[in-house]
């Protein structure tokens, strides 16, 4: 039996444009389902708040006009990139970036026409206050592949090379991957975390992965199947390396906690749909604050994920022991004495700030989490060295014992951002 209903709508659509487009759109369409309540931040919603200066930026990405095709340096490759680091290097490398305004960066060099332009502002219209049918709509579709004819020769003429973007989950990089494929130009998927999820229904689209390390390479081989040859380890931008003998501050002076992230506003692979229970959120934080309490600790600070709306979360909580936590990220790591939080890249953050952060994963006999998911590596308990609370009791063992986590567990999942085999394999 059929239990998602965007699989059975694109198995059972006998058009077989709908059926492409259908799995275009399949996270956007989930959004109709799955992104509702009081609990998702002004930030994630449909209809995302959104700043007077932040409109005035979009309204320069619409309409600032395109620069001309330089064609004096051909020495230079020209790309099409939906990254926000990197772009010094790849100049160094020898490449010109360029943007769509489907997935615009910045506010120059983006690729646009009044038609492409158009439709991608009606589709924002749409996923913002529009209807289901809104958007799964044959003639939009339609509209979408008279399009992608016409981009195919935009960007041919360009001469656009390669294609770079930092996930294939929504509905802009599944088309410009199909369109690149047509080019006959190859496209790169630039991990951006520590993988939550592995799964051949996640960034498999393109022609090459780019990962952080060789030990994600690795869990994409053996978890995925995936061809080692498509995955090439070019390490990160943000954490240039770990140091291996940093002096963390760990005590209860301060203390930070991140619980789950209970919220998921769509689904990330077909077949059964992973069904989320909200309050697994305010679940952990109870769970927290009594074994912070039990340790004298009079008071804490949390910070839930940016797509959960910490006001709703706040709403839940002792307002005597629990303060919302508003600084950006790195300041609050500077102020902390200690973190505690689910698994998450945060991890790294936080130790790369000097402070300890405890894992506490709490997890039933099955190996699963309060979210009914499995964990993957490195914080599925399967690399020595990285203790992980999965009970308030193993919670209150490490914290009375000053467990510190070491940096070196994660030796292999990630290096010095290295771009250099772009050379090679964009001609």
């Amino acid at each position: 039996m059929n239990r998602y209903l965007i699989q059975y709508i694109k198995e059972n659509a006998s058009d077989p444009l709908i059926q492409k487009y259908v799995d275009y759109f399949k996270v956007e369409l989930d959004w109709f389902i799955y992104n509702y309540g009081d609990h998702i931040s002004p930030t994630h919603k449909r209809k995302p708040k959104q700043s007077l200066k932040t409109s005035i930026y979009k309204l320069f990405q619409y309409y600032y006009p395109s620069n001309p095709i330089q064609k004096e340096n051909s020495q230079q490759k020209r790309i099409l990139s939906s990254l926000y680091y990197g772009t010094e290097t790849l100049e160094e490398l020898g490449f010109k970036t360029y943007s769509s305004i489907f997935q615009p960066v910045g506010w120059k060099d983006i690729i646009k026409d009044r038609t492409t332009t158009n439709l991608q502002k009606r589709i924002k219209s749409i996923i913002k206050s529009g209807k289901f049918t809104d958007l799964f709509n044959p003639s939009l579709f339609q509209e979408l592949e008279l399009n992608k004819n016409r981009l195919i020769e935009i960007y041919r003429n360009y001469d656009l090379r390669g294609l770079l973007l930092f996930t294939d989950q929504y509905f802009e990089s599944k088309y410009l991957i199909d369109i690149f494929r047509q080019l006959d130009r190859p496209s790169f998927i630039f991990s951006h975390g520590l993988p939550g999820i592995y799964s051949p229904d996640v960034d498999h689209r393109s022609d090459y992965l780019m990962v952080w390390g060789e030990k994600i390479k690795e869990n994409y081989i053996h978890l995925t199947g995936m061809d080692s040859e498509k995955i090439k380890v070019v390490g990160n931008a943000k954490y240039p390396e770990i140091p291996k003998n940093l002096g963390l501050r760990s005590s209860l002076d301060d203390v930070l906690v991140i619980p789950i992230s209970s919220v998921l506003w769509h689904q990330h692979e077909w077949g059964l749909p992973q069904l989320v229970d909200r309050s697994m959120t305010i679940l952990y934080l109870y769970q927290v604050q009594q074994v912070l309490q039990k340790l004298g600790v009079k008071t804490a600070r949390f910070r839930p994920h940016p797509s959960i709306d910490s006001e709703w979360v706040f709403g839940f909580l002792d307002k005597k022991f629990y303060k919302p936590d508003p600084l950006p990220l790195q300041e609050s790591f500077n102020r902390s004495s200690l973190v505690i939080g689910a698994t998450s890249t945060t991890f790294l953050e936080s130790l790369l700030n000097g402070v300890n952060y405890i894992i506490y994963e709490p997890t039933d006999a099955n190996g699963c989490d309060l979210l009914r998911s499995k964990k993957v590596p490195p914080f599925d308990g399967s690399v020595p060295g990285l203790e992980i609370a999965n009970t308030p009791d193993e919670l209150t063992y490490l914290i009375q014992s000053h467990y510190q986590s070491d940096p070196k567990v994660l030796d292999g999942y990630l290096q010095p951002l290295d771009l250099s085999c772009l050379k090679k394999l964009i001609k």
